[in-house]
């Protein structure tokens, strides 16, 4: 039995990590323009972090009390908001639980937000290297993002119009002016400048 509660354990926070992955992986590149993209982010980053509690309940109960069946299969909500550890293990025990899921729980997510990133990186690699496409656009407006000039640019790919906000090097840019962009025909909304992409692709 004790395998059982294990593997419910396992699965559901693999579930939830996988969809969360998914979900960012699917509007990353859609967040520059729109706050309901954003959002999404939020929320795939709070599944996430559901998923990793799921998976540090399961290894703190490990930890703590070397058999999961002590307490079986619960919830993080269960564990944050209803005394539930406290009121059948005692305070002692409850603390040492929480001290140890916190010591898994918050190290995992910092793993997995890196991880996201070097996953980002290498899809845009990827996709500008083997499926990258050059086009020249015209730099529609202007705006600053913390001290740095951003150049807003639209461009049409497959019947699809595409806005984005890149961060100009050049300086002397202004509206009006044309950029050599590169980006993916398999997700145009991959979109770096030429000369950006090309710097760090060496």
């Amino acid at each position: 039995m004790n395998y059982k509660i294990k593997i419910q354990y396992l699965l559901v926070a693999i579930l939830l990590i996988g969809i969360s992955f998914l979900l960012a992986l699917n509007f990353w590149w859609k967040i520059d323009l729109n706050s309901g993209q954003f959002f999404i982010i939020g929320f795939s980053t709070m599944i996430c972090w559901l998923g990793i509690g799921y998976l540090s309940i399961l290894i703190s109960g490990i930890i703590v009390f070397k058999n999961i069946e002590k307490f079986g299969f619960v919830s993080p909500f269960t564990l944050v908001f209803n005394g539930y550890f406290y009121k059948k293990f005692g305070i002692e025990t409850a603390k040492k639980f929480k001290s140890t899921f916190s010591l898994i729980a918050f190290p995992t997510l910092f793993i997995l937000i890196f991880a996201f990133y070097k996953i980002v990186n290498f899809v845009e690699y990827t996709d500008l290297t083997y499926y990258g496409i050059e086009k020249s656009v015209k730099i529609e407006d202007i705006s600053y993002y913390k001290g740095n000039k951003r150049a807003k640019i639209n461009f049409e790919f497959n019947n699809e119009k595409i806005s984005k906000n890149l961060f100009l090097k050049d300086t002397l840019k202004n509206v009006g002016d044309f950029e050599t962009i590169i980006f993916s025909s398999r997700n145009p909304n991959i979109v770096e400048l030429k000369s950006e992409f090309e710097e760090n692709s060496k």
